[in-house]
């Protein structure tokens, strides 16, 4: 019993195991959301993650412009509060997700060179002035904290919720099916419908490479946790803008 006790402590003081708490969580997406929402209201943002967050919690007639990313910190919080956690913070394991972050997102800069996928969905301005830089950083940064929230944290969450702690299905056999459910969704959500209405047709191509990404980002969420998932993305994502810039 004592060794049980032991191990049980070990494994939770662990570095793989801080990472998927949602405290530390919260605390490496917190600033990415400010970051987001402040730089928003300057220079605007056409992402459609928050906006079609913002559009379901009118539905409940929630309809403030920072309600999306209070619903982020509420989620995570919940989290926090369901699992019982020590309110303790580990900034090293926070600043481990950081670089674990960049070498994770390698795996995608080689996805999308060997696919030529699609870099970005913006195109960027030739200009490159400071305000059109960091529209697109702010894009970069909000996709990457939006979108893995709704498609990773939200979708295999859920389906791991119901399908494994309700309905007891295997669990790996879920894990499979709701992260290739949530990548095919979440590659859909970038295909424009004026894109295919305007003559080009349904884009294999960028459908393909973003399912992989998808896919991959989701195998990312459930091996490393949620603020892995978003911090490979927004680096991949920032990657992109200091490519089409440089």
């Amino acid at each position: 019993m004592a060794k049980d006790s032991f191990t049980t402590q070990r494994r939770g003081e662990s570095y793989v195991w801080q990472t998927h708490r949602p405290l530390n969580c919260l605390v490496f997406v917190l600033p990415l959301l400010i970051f987001f929402q402040i730089g928003t209201l300057y220079y605007g943002t056409g992402l459609l993650a928050p906006r079609d967050l913002g559009r379901l919690l009118g539905f409940f007639g929630a309809t403030a412009a920072y309600l999306p990313a209070v619903l982020i910190v509420a989620v995570l919080l919940a989290q926090h509060l369901a699992r019982r956690d020590k309110w303790n913070i580990r900034l090293l394991v926070v600043a481990g997700m950081i670089g674990e972050s960049v070498l994770w997102m390698i795996p995608l800069v080689v996805l999308n060179h060997l696919t030529r996928g699609p870099l970005i969905q913006a195109a960027l301005a030739a200009e490159g002035s400071f305000a059109n830089i960091l529209q697109h950083v702010l894009v970069a940064v909000g996709a990457g904290v939006y979108e893995e929230f709704i498609f990773r944290l939200g979708m295999i969450s859920l389906a791991m919720l119901l399908f494994v702690d309700v309905f007891e299905l295997p669990k790996e056999a879920v894990a499979i099916g709701a992260v290739v459910i949530a990548a095919c969704l979440f590659s859909l959500y970038h295909i424009s419908p004026d894109r295919i209405g305007s003559g080009e047709g349904f884009l294999w191509g960028d459908f393909a490479f973003r399912a992989l990404a998808g896919a991959y980002l989701g195998g990312v969420f459930l091996l490393r946790g949620f603020a892995v998932s978003v911090g490979t993305h927004i680096f991949f994502n920032l990657y992109v803008v200091y490519f089409q810039l440089a």
